[in-house]
């Protein structure tokens, strides 16, 4: 039994994948580049700055396929340039405050 890394067939699908997510892997990039910068001078330790900095990437990665599943549960047509605008959202405003309107908005639904 061969590992699939021995396999040729597996890195050519595998770079497949990746030429066809090209853009998703530029936005977060670029949200983890900027993440990374936003926090450069700031007060928290180098670990903290790569978990926002990964978490940012991860969060303007999924933009794309997070907008496809609104697109079709509402029934409403998107650009094509959303899922850019989010991932600048994303990457302007950082992970601590996307995740303080969640809890926020998880305290109001539970109603506390």
């Amino acid at each position: 039994m061969s590992l699939p890394e021995k396999e040729p067939g597996f890195w050519v699908a595998l770079l497949a994948w990746i030429r066809s997510q090209q853009i998703d892997f530029s936005y977060a990039s670029l949200a983890a580049l900027f993440s990374l910068l936003r926090n450069a001078w700031g007060k928290y330790s180098w670990s903290r700055r790569l978990l926002d900095a990964f978490s940012c990437g991860t969060l303007a990665f999924f933009a794309q396929p997070l907008l496809s599943i609104v697109d079709s549960a509402f029934d409403v047509s998107l650009s094509a340039s959303v899922p850019g605008v989010l991932a600048i959202y994303i990457r302007y405003v950082g992970t601590d405050y996307i995740w303080a309107c969640i809890q926020s908005w998880t305290q109001r639904k539970n109603g506390e």
